[in-house]
């Protein structure tokens, strides 16, 4: 039989997740000021090193604030956060062609969903702006940086719609992640003008409140810069 070793938690764990538990059942709010360390190493009988990881690690999850020569306050984690501890991750994953085809499907998914919501829930204010990102987007179709700014700005204004700042940050993470496929997708010489076509439609679509319409239209742009890459990507040189 085999026999595997016992894993050992360091004392340090102990502290973190009972603060964590603090916070969650909210005898800890936000704004409060934590017990200074004095106070918390009397507390759980521990030494002044595991009290320091144990902020540490809860500053590292975004639940509170530490700044030198004052008491640590608890905090309200936001989706950059935790969306920002996943990019070393992505990045890794994001290093292979299957990694790569796997975040192009999550994307796909992600938006086509929104799109078909901004449809229906779209408001006067939110058109406006849309709108606003798909002129920018068409005055910039002869200078590629200004052009990739503007179709990420035109995407992003869709998901506001949605006004959920997880989906928020989901979607800022992912094109962040993607940085290369935009780059080398927009190369292609038809790709810009194809682009600003689909957008054109997505946009139509959703001022007509169409959701169906909506969701076809970023379903067969995204394939389509999905398309462009794996098509230009095939042509650079290792």
């Amino acid at each position: 039989m085999d026999i595997q070793p016992i894993r050992r938690r360091r004392l340090y764990q102990d502290v973190s997740d009972h603060l964590e538990r603090m916070i969650r059942e909210g005898r800890l709010r936000e704004g409060e000021a934590l017990p200074s360390e004095r106070d918390l190493m009397e507390q759980f009988q521990v030494g002044r090193p595991a009290v320091r990881e144990a902020l540490l690690s809860l500053q590292k999850a975004g639940l509170v604030a530490v700044s030198n020569g004052e008491r640590a306050r608890v905090t309200r984690p936001d989706a950059q956060h935790f969306i920002g501890e996943l990019s070393s991750a992505a990045r890794v994953f994001l290093s292979g062609a299957e990694g790569i085809r796997h975040f192009q499907d999550a994307r796909q998914t992600l938006e086509v969903a929104l799109a078909r919501h901004a449809a229906r829930h779209v408001t006067a204010a939110d058109i406006a702006r849309i709108g606003g990102a798909l002129e920018r987007n068409r005055r910039a179709l002869g200078d590629l940086e200004e052009f990739e700014r503007s179709d990420v700005a035109f995407h992003f204004e869709i998901v506001l719609v949605a006004r959920n700042p997880l989906f928020n940050g989901v979607h800022q993470a992912v094109v962040q992640w993607l940085t290369e496929q935009r780059d080398v997708s927009l190369q292609a010489t038809r790709a810009k003008a194809e682009a600003l076509a689909f957008h054109e439609r997505i946009y139509e679509a959703i001022v007509a409140h169409d959701p169906d319409a909506a969701e076809t239209a970023m379903q067969e742009h995204l394939q389509s810069v999905a398309a462009f890459y794996w098509q230009n990507a095939a042509r650079k040189p290792r």
